[in-house]
């Protein structure tokens, strides 16, 4: 059975990505950062909850919601239910929040999941359909725009709350905090796209909170 609510979207990032530019303009990067042209950032692990991340909230809300079955390959089983909380930019840096709950009625209550049993990756996605740009997380080595090795070693050194897809698991009937830093969008775009988790729907024109007063 497949449930869903709020607007949302399955939408192909690897052919935007040659359209777009997934980093901030040089000097745009946060404190601490590597090379502004690769859109890194220095930053470590997070464990959930998530806590503030520079000047964004802590938020606990929910501005859409979307509940899909467990790809059919997987051996997962059950459900996954993805809740959008929050898309803020602060100066130069856009973070984005999100909760994940993992159900399964024909697993163990204490059993868990990971990204890997799931069949999904840990890669968050914005994307400014309008303007055909796609924002990919900060990292602190590689580069989104080289692809091959570099690209791996970026998401390798992701500025969010998870990067390890084997090691990262999800309680059954629990919920788990998530969050990315990326560049701020160009133009100040009053919503955009988002995909929170690969290989899940994302959300269509998720509002954008400017915290420094821009809209």
């Amino acid at each position: 059975m497949r449930r869903t609510s709020g607007r949302v979207v399955a939408l192909l990032v690897t052919g935007m990505l040659a359209l777009s530019a997934c980093t901030g303009a040089p000097g745009d990067e946060p404190a601490g950062s590597g090379s502004a042209e690769d859109g890194v950032a220095a930053g470590g692990e997070a464990a959930a909850p998530v806590e503030e991340t520079g000047s964004a909230r802590t938020v606990t809300g929910s501005m859409a919601e979307t509940t899909s079955d467990i790809p059919g390959d997987s051996g997962a089983g059950g459900t996954l239910t993805l809740t959008l909380r929050s898309v803020d930019v602060s100066e130069q840096t856009m973070t984005v929040r999100w909760a994940t709950r993992w159900d399964s009625e024909d697993a163990e209550p204490d059993a868990a999941v990971s990204y890997y049993d799931m069949g999904l990756g840990t890669a968050a996605s914005v994307i400014d359909a309008t303007n055909l740009k796609v924002y990919r997380p900060f990292c602190t080595d590689g580069s989104w725009k080289a692809g091959g090795v570099d690209a791996v070693r970026c998401k390798a050194s992701m500025l969010t709350s998870a990067r390890d897809e084997v090691f990262t698991k999800f309680p059954n009937h629990g919920t788990v905090e998530g969050w990315a830093s990326l560049p701020a969008p160009e133009g100040k775009p009053k919503s955009v796209d988002v995909i929170p988790i690969e290989g899940l729907a994302g959300f269509t024109q998720a509002e954008v909170t400017y915290l420094d007063g821009g809209s």
